[in-house]
């Protein structure tokens, strides 16, 4: 928001009074927090990592116990010269590199001492560095009385009561870290505060996810329903079901965009809304795969009605419902940063009912080809194949996504890996299964897409027999032959209720054959030298 910048805000009270050692930095500078001592000498800084952890490895196989690490600044290390007095209390910060030049960091590095007052107003070490610098003599005074000081990384108000608010800006997006030591017990209040807005800054992408997503299905909407007024006359019943399901889709990425919305100005999320979104997610995916295994087992295409296996595929469905509001309330109503075995309740259960889903359609879809196969229907046998070939491109996807994503959340619990890889948790969490839904749903539309040659496809075009397939597929290729410009018009009955004959070939058994051998071309060449001769000399005809 314009104006305003993302800051930390640590409030502390006065009450209990103590000392706090107060660091607060981005996560790729933790390396340098503290100094690792090793024979009174500094370790070189390819011999330390994250955490200030001492790695062995890169040091011949030495190991660390003759590696001291100091944190705080005390007489022991004002002794060693690794600080001086006026730093007395700070936590120590690695700033030079091995040649003495001073470091870079990621962010500005904030160090500091506060000492809280067991009466009237305290001070920290940076300010009264700040008041030395200033040659302000009055010390007493200038300590008791409220302000706001200005220092190196922070802003620092002191309240009338003795109340603390150390306020660091943040200029660099990254992983940041507030760590705070005492010799005693202390209060204190911690808050990240976004530019964005209200949202943690891993869920904040789930907002532009989503809304890119609800943009993109409206757009698509709209040229699906220009395409099937352009030939209203030959749209099909399942072209129809699909761009409601296009709106569906929209209404539900919107929905899903409404919440972090919500969230992000609120700081909350809706209860209400939270329910409701999650139970539209999952009652759109159960839909979704429901349609698609009805489909693979030829409903419309070879068989009339599914029987008691329809009842099945309505269980299916309504488990993997289940299991997606499961997987839903885990996502919204439990912590991300939160990892362990427990996460896993809420994986396992959608991961069994999707392979369950993906294992029945990709076996419905080969038993579907092979009697499309037996029926010669081309057309019909293309799209199926090129469905199952998505199909398992996506199942491939899917099984990496479920390993991938239990390795994961397993792992978030280890610091290093949630540092690393906070910025992309909205796609393990919601990212993933949207996009590849999004790009088969698309590849999907692309092939059943509303033109001119709707019935090529037609579901609900049902052969009787192999004979009667095989007449409507050479009906099709006869029609739309370059000879006849009517491309894509509606293959009429005639008043038989028959399909019409084709005109270049003939149906016989359960399949059409077109055989092209050298007799043809001898039978050719007698038809044609017996036209010419008929030229020359016409027919000559008697009563």
């Amino acid at each position: 928001r314009k104006g305003r910048r993302s800051v930390i805000e640590i409030e502390v009270p006065p009450v209990p009074p103590s000392d706090i050692a107060l660091a607060i930095f981005n996560f790729p500078d933790s390396k340098w927090i503290g100094l690792p001592i090793r024979n009174g000498a500094k370790v070189p800084d390819d011999e330390v990592g994250e955490l200030g952890a001492y790695i062995s490895s890169r040091n011949a196989g030495r190991d660390a116990s003759d590696v001291q690490r100091f944190v705080i600044c005390d007489n022991e290390t004002i002794t060693m010269n690794l600080c001086t007095e006026a730093d007395l209390g700070r936590p120590l910060i690695n700033d030079r590199d091995d040649s003495g030049n001073p470091r870079s960091f990621a962010s500005v590095v904030y160090s500091d001492y506060l000492m809280l007052s067991r009466s009237g107003i305290g001070y920290t070490r940076l300010e009264d560095k700040e008041r030395t610098d200033k040659k302000e003599t009055d010390g007493d005074a200038w300590h008791a009385k409220a302000r706001t000081t200005v220092v190196d990384g922070a802003t620092l108000e002191w309240a009338a009561d003795g109340t603390l608010t150390v306020r660091y800006y943040v200029n660099t997006t990254g992983f940041y870290c507030v760590d705070a030591a005492s010799t005693g017990d202390f209060n204190a209040r911690v808050e990240w505060h976004n530019v964005n807005g209200l949202l943690p800054a891993s869920e904040y992408p789930k907002m532009h996810v989503y809304m890119g997503l609800m943009i993109a299905y409206i757009l698509i909407a709209l040229a699906w329903a220009f395409m099937s007024w352009r030939v209203w006359s030959e749209i099909l019943p399942v072209q129809n079901q699909l761009l409601g399901l296009i709106v569906l889709l929209a209404v539900d990425m919107g929905m899903n965009f409404g919440f972090w919305k919500y969230y992000n100005s609120t700081g909350t999320p809706s209860i209400v809304y939270s329910v409701f979104t999650l139970v539209i997610d999952a009652g759109r995916n159960s839909l979704s795969f429901f349609m698609l295994l009805v489909v693979s087992l030829g409903w419309g295409v070879v068989r009339p009605s599914l029987g008691k296996t329809m009842i099945r595929c309505v269980l299916l469905a309504i488990v993997h419902f289940t299991a997606g509001c499961l997987y839903g309330a885990g996502i919204l109503f439990r912590d991300p940063h939160e990892s362990g075995p427990l996460g896993l309740i809420y994986v396992i259960p959608l991961s069994m009912s999707l392979s369950l889903f993906y294992i029945w359609i990709m076996s419905s879809i080969i038993t579907t080809i092979n009697m499309l196969a037996e029926r010669q229907q081309t057309y019909k046998l293309a799209m199926y194949t090129r469905l199952w070939r998505l199909l398992l491109v996506c199942l491939v996807l899917l099984f990496g996504f479920f390993v991938l994503n239990i390795v994961y959340t397993l792992s978030y619990s280890r610091i290093l890996v949630a540092a690393r890889s906070w910025q992309w948790l909205w796609f393990w969490t919601d990212g993933w299964l949207n996009l590849e839904y999004f790009v088969a749903l698309c590849v999907i539309l692309y092939w059943w897409r509303p033109t001119m040659e709707n019935y090529r496809y037609g579901l609900e075009e049902l052969a009787g027999d192999e004979i009667e397939a095989a007449e409507r597929e050479q009906a099709f290729i006869d029609h739309d032959s370059f000879d006849n410009p009517r491309m894509g018009e509606n293959l009429e009955l005639d008043d038989m209720g028959e399909m019409p004959k084709p005109r270049s070939a003939s149906v016989s058994g359960d399949a059409v054959q077109f055989v092209i051998n050298d007799d043809d071309d001898d039978e050719d060449d007698d038809r044609a030298d017996a036209a010419t001769a008929n030229k020359t000399n016409p027919p000559r005809y008697s009563d």
